[in-house]
Parts: C-alpha cells; sequence; structure tokens
C-alpha cells in the first residue's frame, strides 16, 4: 500500500541493500500480495542479481519466495521496463524505503513533521513515569514523552531507525532514552515494568495477540496509550479497541484528516 511519501524514481532499487532482515520479509514473501506486485518485485530482483542474493542471504525464510520470483520473471525485459518495475516495488512498499532515510522522514511525513507533542502529552501524567514507546520508529512519541518522563525505552525492529534514535541522543545529550529491538506481540520486558505504554500507527494486525503484550508489560494501574500522528485521510473509530475498554478522543487534523487517539487505564487485580 503506497503512502505516497516518496517520489520512487529519486530512489534506486539498491536502497533494498539498507534494509535488515525484518524488513526484507515484509517486503519478498509471496503470501498476501497481489500478482501484479509479486511480478514487478520478481522483475526488479532478477534484473538485481545482488540484491536477490542479499535477500536470500539476509532472511532465510524466503529465500525460496526470492527464487521462485526470480524464476518466474521474463528474461527479455528492456531498461525502461525493468526501472518500471522498480519503481513499482519502491512505491508499493515506500513505507519501508522512508525508514531507510530517517531524516527525510521526518520531513516529509505528515503524521511527523506536522504533529504537535502537546497531543501526546495531554493523554496521561508523564510526570517522572517509566514509559515504553513501541514501535518508536524516528522516536516520535519516545522524545516528546522524554520531556516529562523519568525514563523511556524505544523498543523498535527496524536497525536503520533504531540507529537514527541513539544518534539523535548522542547528539543532543539525551539522558532518559533507551533504543531496544522488540515487535508489539513480542517485547523482551518483564512483567509489570511500565507505567505507560504508548504507541502509534502500530497495533492492529493481532488485536488481542498485540494489547495482551502491552498489557502484560504495563504496571497494575499503568496506562496504554494509542497516539497516532496527523493524518490527510478520513478515518473511523477502531471498534477493536472500544469493545475492549479503551476510551477515545478526536480532533480535526490541519491537513484535513480525521485522528482518533485512545487511551486505557489498567487494572489487573479485578
Amino acid at each position: 500500500m503506497a503512502f505516497h511519501w516518496i517520489d520512487p524514481e529519486d530512489y534506486s532499487f539498491n536502497c533494498i541493500l539498507l534494509m535488515d532482515r525484518y524488513l526484507i520479509r515484509q517486503l519478498c514473501k509471496r503470501e498476501g500480495y497481489q500478482e501484479e506486485y509479486l511480478r514487478n518485485l520478481g522483475i526488479a530482483l532478477a534484473y538485481h542479481p545482488a540484491v536477490a542474493w542479499y535477500c536470500r542471504e539476509k532472511a532465510p525464510e524466503i529465500a525460496e519466495d526470492v527464487e521462485q520470483l526470480v524464476k518466474n520473471a521474463p528474461k527479455d525485459c528492456d531498461e525502461e521496463q525493468v526501472r518500471s518495475a522498480e519503481c513499482f516495488v519502491l512505491d508499493y512498499q515506500d513505507w519501508a524505503v522512508v525508514y531507510m532515510y530517517p531524516e527525510r522522514m521526518n520531513l516529509r511525513c505528515p503524521y511527523i513533521c506536522d504533529w504537535n507533542p502537546e497531543r501526546l502529552l495531554e493523554l496521561a501524567d508523564f510526570t517522572d513515569k517509566v514509559v515504553l514507546d513501541v514501535g518508536a520508529g524516528s522516536g516520535r512519541l519516545a522524545f516528546a514523552a522524554a520531556r516529562k518522563a523519568k525514563s523511556v525505552y524505544a523498543s523498535e525492529p527496524v536497525d536503520r531507525l533504531r540507529e537514527f534514535m541513539r544518534d539523535k541522543i548522542r547528539k543532543e545529550g539525551i539522558q532518559n532514552v533507551t533504543v531496544l529491538d522488540g515487535t508489539c506481540d513480542r517485547l523482551p520486558y518483564e512483567d509489570n515494568t511500565f507505567d505507560i505504554v504508548m504507541s502509534g500507527h502500530v497495533v492492529g494486525d493481532d488485536y488481542e495477540k498485540e494489547l495482551g503484550e502491552l498489557t502484560r508489560v504495563v504496571k497494575n494501574g499503568g496506562w496504554i496509550l494509542d497516539c497516532p500522528g496527523e493524518d490527510d485521510r478520513q478515518a473511523s473509530l477502531k471498534q477493536e479497541l472500544l469493545e475492549r475498554g479503551f476510551e477515545y478522543f478526536y480532533y480535526k487534523s490541519g491537513n484535513g484528516g480525521d485522528v482518533y487517539r485512545y487511551r486505557k487505564q489498567i487494572f489487573k487485580n479485578r
């Protein structure tokens, strides 16, 4: 699904070589994708053998998928057809491409660059709290929370984004943010660790499993927050969250879209 965050013509297909196993697995698995995407991906990989090799080696679990995609690709494509296939893939997976360039991501993605940190801070009292940001990305929520929190742990599965946050921490001398690997369905933390667990644009693939994991690591009486950024799209309430006891807060984005934020206080002894 393209978000139109990039112009694919500005990017080389070799940017795939910057991606880690987590992203390669998302891009190259055949399951769940339409034939048009798989056909274009096969062409792009077939005419970039170094990228195809990298994908197989970096994510062995999808090596057979890559081999099959390359095998099925036509062998008589001209330069224009190959570039068209590359651009199709880069545009379709623009969310992953932009992750490789976090500086551009922060400047060009409206959900980050047009967002006001107060939209997060008004959802809970962050003062002296121990906070977890799940799927931290480039640190939109983590660094906002760090203004008031005692400590913030930024959990992010994409290596390039983790290093971007660590560079920011070093450059700006930030003392209370720690960056670690982790996904929302498998967090590397003990039970009842955090006062606040927050995310944005993360939960939704498997609500039961993901919210169960967020609930596991939050303290009794703590808060789970879902705080998306700005948007130009029309949105509807997430019934899956409302059915699980979350309350919502709505505002009209300056970009014209709908933004729903959610929170729930967790009580474990009831």
